[in-house]
């Protein structure tokens, strides 16, 4: 289940790269900014995804919740609790594009904790 958890992350990598060329710049709740955000470092976002990451495939993998269910869920859950704790901006200022891609984003997560 941690390898399962670890490779989901790591997936991760991918689309925030493919989530840039789609944008054309970082969206808003790249781990990066959130990072600056919260802790003044870019790098701490990144840190915290190996957090995270790992604890929502745990939770997808106890829960036993489909991918297609779960994702759309996590995506929900950010939407609301990113801008209340600083981590992005209130939703009504992303730019166009960012919250189906956050929905796309958490969904490609959950889809891939399921098939690893």
């Amino acid at each position: 289940m941690i390898r399962a958890a670890l490779l989901a992350t790591l997936a991760l990598r991918v689309a925030d790269a493919l989530e840039r060329k789609l944008l054309g710049h970082r969206p808003v709740y790249d781990v990066g900014a959130m990072g600056k955000r919260l802790f003044g470092s870019a790098q701490a976002g990144r840190t915290l995804r190996w957090v995270y990451g790992p604890a929502l495939a745990v939770a997808q993998k106890k829960l036993r919740l489909p991918p297609f269910l779960f994702g759309p869920a996590v995506a929900l859950g950010e939407l609301v609790a990113m801008p209340r704790v600083g981590a992005t901006p209130p939703v009504r200022r992303w730019r166009r594009g960012e919250v189906p891609l956050l929905f796309a984003h958490a969904t490609m997560f959950a889809v891939a904790v399921d098939l690893l």
